[in-house]
């Protein structure tokens, strides 16, 4: 049986086998450990395939000129930094992948990509990460939580998972990957258990009754109560009827929030700000970076203090006292 890898490069039928060389490709590249593989596996083939079918051309007669013409599509589409340059680095992931093997020599000399890819966008910088307001929040919020109140399933297991993201501050897949026996109850303190970036297993206190009552409004309403502590996933998709399905997506929650916050004049909102408006609060409220770097796990005080410069206003301890000074 010809090997996969090199029926993607034969021009007469590539266009037949390059599908299943990407799935190839991405499954290889992606650990199978990785709490969000899915999506990543998603998000890799995805990418690649929208450029192939962009440029029209076999894999190994792509130039830098075709890399840089699917950039600039993708730009004038209004596509963020950030998101141009992570499919850019997933397409050239695949051509790495490709020409690793000696007998790829032939066909793909080199990885046309390098030439075309910008410069990765500075961290922080993007529209992406800035901070909620406060008002807009509570603005969020009460939408939800309106909508949950009706009786509505998805809509409670939506106001859960939003008070969830704005209580711990925890990253986007640290959230919608929790399973049901990573949450456990100690004298009436709700206890999450999960892998955070670049580390092992860590436990959390959610002391915040509100978000407990929350979540056990969505089990209870949805049927679910009973799967505490089995290995099912804690958020769920549902249909009409309300009946429980596959995993939630991260992807399918960004989707609603982004119509919540629509609905409420936010036109453009995104997961991860709800990390950074978590870490705007705990900095206002602790004045602290020290305490600000615990609360989001951060390794590297470094890593905390761009976070934080990007989304707190910094207060002014020292006008007022040499103000005096100069005018007595």
């Amino acid at each position: 049986m010809d090997d996969p890898k090199l029926l993607v490069l034969r021009r007469t039928d590539f266009r037949a086998v390059l599908g299943n060389a990407l799935s190839i490709w991405a499954d290889s590249t992606t650990r199978q450990t990785s709490l969000k593989r899915g999506g990543l596996l998603h998000d890799k083939i995805s990418a690649a395939s929208a450029f192939f079918v962009f440029v029209g051309k076999h894999p190994a007669e792509v130039t830098p000129v075709d890399v840089r013409a699917w950039r600039l599509a993708l730009e004038a589409q209004g596509l963020k930094p950030t998101t141009v340059y992570a499919r850019l680095s997933r397409l050239s992931s695949f051509y790495d992948w490709v020409i690793i093997d000696a007998r790829m020599g032939e066909a793909i000399k080199s990885n046309p990509v390098k030439l075309a890819r910008p410069k990765a966008p500075r961290a922080y910088q993007t529209e992406s990460v800035s901070s909620l307001t406060d008002e807009q929040v509570r603005g969020l919020v009460a939408l939800v939580k309106g909508k949950a109140d009706l009786g509505s399933v998805v809509a409670k297991r939506d106001y859960a998972l939003l008070l969830f993201y704005l209580v711990t501050g925890m990253r986007r897949s640290e959230v919608i990957n929790l399973r049901s026996r990573d949450l456990d109850e100690r004298e009436g303190i709700l206890i999450l258990r999960g892998r955070v970036k670049g580390s092992d297993y860590v436990e959390r206190e959610v002391r915040d009754g509100v978000a407990r009552a929350a979540l056990i409004d969505y089990l209870s309403s949805s049927g679910r109560l009973q799967a505490l502590k089995t290995d099912s996933p804690l958020w769920t998709r549902h249909d009409r009827a309300g009946k429980s399905g596959a995993a939630l997506t991260s992807h399918a929650f960004a989707r609603n929030l982004k119509l919540y916050g629509k609905q409420i004049g936010l036109e453009r909102i995104h997961i991860h700000q709800t990390r950074h408006t978590y870490a705007r609060m705990v900095a206002e409220e602790t004045g602290s970076i020290i305490e600000t770097q615990d609360a989001l796990g951060h390794r590297h005080a470094s890593t905390t203090r761009v976070y934080v410069q990007r989304i707190a206003v910094k207060r002014d301890k020292h006008s007022e006292r040499i103000a005096r000074r100069l005018i007595g």
